[in-house]
């Protein structure tokens, strides 16, 4: 036998399920009744008595659905609807009490899911046509202006196409025009850069070469300068020697007189 605050709860839950799932969506009193739902589940589970795991699991599943809902007939856009409503887990019924029970006042998630993406449906499409609410008269006047226009409009259409398809061609000779050319320019740059490699590697060859003979010749050439300079040092000795030697030789000749 459910508690006192769970027949509440579930009175309220059927409520909530009824406004929603009317055609009249500016009810502004849902929203404040789902927050009040969330407050009574709060309530629900610190109870004596509390619901069974699989009744409150489908509470929680049927309120989440009613905070979905609300949020996505918040949102601006016909095709932001669609996509929340798809997202929408439409939970199953939970078992209410008979005195609860009503077949005029009573809808189940799974109705109320399939109600709402019908209503977004239809509002994309009245969006892709550019329909609105006004009364057959007028809509069926401003389609047979729309009939008449299409029909005046067709060869300006037609115009419009061929222009397109001149332009396309035009801009594909152009860019076939370009291709060539981008080829063409590849292929000398290719060349040039081909011929200047074969020359930087001829260059770099000649520098190795030089560069080994001014090797051998720097060799020859610092031998060569220490041979010449032996030479002189020993040239040098003997000069400094004889002329010694013929110093006193002369005295020893030519002594002082007295």
């Amino acid at each position: 036998m459910p508690s006192r605050l769970e027949i509440n709860f579930q009175r309220l839950l059927a409520r909530c399920e009824t406004m929603a799932g009317d055609k009249d969506r500016g009810d502004w009193r849902l929203e404040k009744y789902v927050c009040a739902l969330q407050d009574k589940i709060s309530e629900l589970k610190k109870a004596p008595s509390p619901p069974t795991d699989e009744n409150m699991t489908e509470y929680n599943k049927k309120v989440e659905f009613l905070k979905g809902l609300i949020q996505a007939e918040k949102l601006s856009s016909p095709s932001e609807k669609a996509q929340a409503g798809q997202l929408l887990a439409p939970a199953k019924s939970a078992t209410l009490p008979d005195h609860t029970k009503s077949s005029a006042l009573t809808s189940t998630s799974k109705e109320i899911h399939l109600k709402a993406e019908s209503r977004y449906t239809n509002e994309m499409r009245k969006e892709l046509l550019g329909e609105d609410d006004s009364s057959p008269v007028e809509n069926g006047i401003r389609h047979r202006r729309k009939h008449d226009e299409m029909g005046s409009s067709t060869e300006d259409l037609d115009a419009v196409l061929q222009h397109h398809n001149s332009m396309q061609e035009k801009l594909a000779e152009d860019m076939l025009s370009l291709t060539r050319s981008l080829k063409h320019n590849t292929v000398v740059a290719g060349n040039i850069i081909q011929d200047d490699n074969r020359k930087l590697e001829d260059t770099l060859k000649l520098a190795d070469t030089n560069y080994d003979k001014l090797k051998v010749e720097s060799e020859r050439l610092e031998a060569h300068t220490k041979r010449a300079c032996n030479w002189w040092l020993w040239g040098a000795l003997a000069a400094v020697c004889m002329t010694f030697l013929w110093m006193i030789l002369f005295i020893r000749l030519f002594p002082k007189r007295s």
